[in-house]
């Protein structure tokens, strides 16, 4: 393409014409993985990666900085725009952010794996992903975003507040836990009574009884009312 008989420079990337040579420079040396560091492109004593991994090494063997690999690949920033840290500085970036220079306050940390991940939605995808809820808790409870390393940890939470079937094909199974005890001895009754004679099926669940007299009136006992807690028993 040509301009007052000037052929101007064309950009892949951007897929655009500059009719300012300098700004064409511009853009392509902060699109670039040129250090920092160095002498800019192409004097004397400068280096461009090949790749991030290549930039990285060079920027920390030659001058002992990094770049925030998280905020490279998630912060809509080029390179050539974002901070290069040394190892202390890098740390405290990473825990606790800007410093009072901007809203960011560091990259959250999963306490399970040790890792860090950009911000909050990043953290919680890797949370439901690879770690637990229990699902009784947040359907009955109203728990939100309480979370557990593994399945083992989550089922012994499973044994300490609700009621897990202890069969041995239903723990194979997992997530064989209810809300109620009522509900753990209807599934019981339901699913492994099968083969069981009718006659060696007995129900034991705890039933509350409360039996109140009218008022004024006493019962054959001398008493107004009574309280009991009994085992209902169910056979064939």
């Amino acid at each position: 393409c040509k301009v007052d008989g000037r052929e101007l420079p064309f950009d892949d990337a951007s897929q655009a014409f500059f009719d300012d040579k300098k700004m064409f420079d511009e853009i392509k040396f902060v699109r670039s993985l040129a250090c920092p560091k160095c002498t800019p492109p192409p004097g004397k004593g400068s280096f461009v990666g090949k790749d991030l991994k290549e930039l990285k090494q060079h920027t920390e063997t030659h001058h002992g900085v990094a770049h925030c690999a998280l905020c490279v690949e998630f912060r809509k920033e080029f390179v050539q725009e974002q901070q290069l840290f040394k190892r202390n500085e890098l740390k405290l970036h990473e825990k606790s952010g800007d410093q009072g220079h901007g809203p960011f306050k560091g990259h959250p940390l999963c306490e399970f794996c040790g890792e860090r991940f950009y911000d909050d939605n990043a953290l919680w995808s890797h949370l439901r992903k690879q770690h637990f809820t229990c699902h009784i808790c947040e359907k009955f409870h109203s728990v939100q975003n309480e979370f557990y390393s593994d399945y083992d940890d989550l089922e012994a939470h499973f044994r300490s507040e609700h009621h897990v079937c202890e069969d041995e094909e239903c723990l194979a199974k997992k997530f064989v836990v209810f809300n109620l005890a009522m509900e753990l001895q209807q599934h019981h009754n339901q699913t492994h009574m099968g083969n069981v004679p009718r006659s060696r099926r007995q129900v034991h669940v705890p039933v509350n009884i409360t039996f109140s007299a009218p008022a004024g009136s006493e019962d054959r006992f001398g008493r107004g009312g009574h309280s009991m807690s009994r085992a209902g028993g169910g056979g064939g």
